[in-house]
C-alpha cells in the first residue's frame, strides 16, 4: 500500500529523532505555517514554525541585500541547545531543536539529506 504524503513526512521527522541529540523538530511552510512537526508538550508548534519562517526570511532578505547567494542553513546557538533550519525545496523549511552539546556536524549533514527528501515529498502536491 502507498504511503500518503502525511505518513511519508512523519516518517522523515521520525528518522530526524533518531539521529539523537534532537530534542523537536518540524516542517513548516515558508509562510510560516506548520506543516508537520515532533516537539514535547511545552512548545507551541505553531508559534515555533512561524517565528522559524520569520527567521529564514529575514536571513533570506540579508543574503540579498548583500548579495551573498542562496541561504543554506541557520543556526541560532542558545544556551538550551541550537536551531537549525535548512530550506527544504522553495515552499518548506526543515528544523530542529538539539541539545546543548550535541554533535552539530552529524545532525547538520543528516538533515540535509532530510531537506531533500521534503523537498521531493512536496513537489508530489
Amino acid at each position: 500500500m502507498t504511503k500518503t504524503i502525511k505518513e511519508m513526512l512523519d516518517d522523515v521527522l521520525t528518522s530526524i529523532l533518531q539521529i539523537g541529540q534532537i530534542k523537536a523538530c518540524s516542517i513548516v511552510s515558508k509562510e510560516g505555517l506548520l506543516i508537520d512537526s515532533r516537539t514535547p508538550p511545552d512548545v507551541d508548534a505553531r508559534i515555533f514554525s512561524a517565528l522559524c519562517s520569520t527567521i529564514m526570511g529575514a536571513a533570506e532578505a540579508a543574503s540579498g541585500q548583500l548579495d551573498t547567494g542562496y541561504v543554506g542553513q541557520i543556526s541560532v546557538k542558545t544556551e538550551k541547545g541550537t536551531i537549525i533550519l535548512i530550506p527544504a525545496g522553495p515552499k518548506a523549511i526543515l528544523t530542529a531543536l538539539t541539545e546543548p552539546k550535541s554533535q552539530l556536524g552529524l545532525i547538520l549533514f543528516e538533515m540535509e539529506s532530510k531537506a531533500e527528501q521534503v523537498n521531493k515529498i512536496l513537489k508530489t502536491i
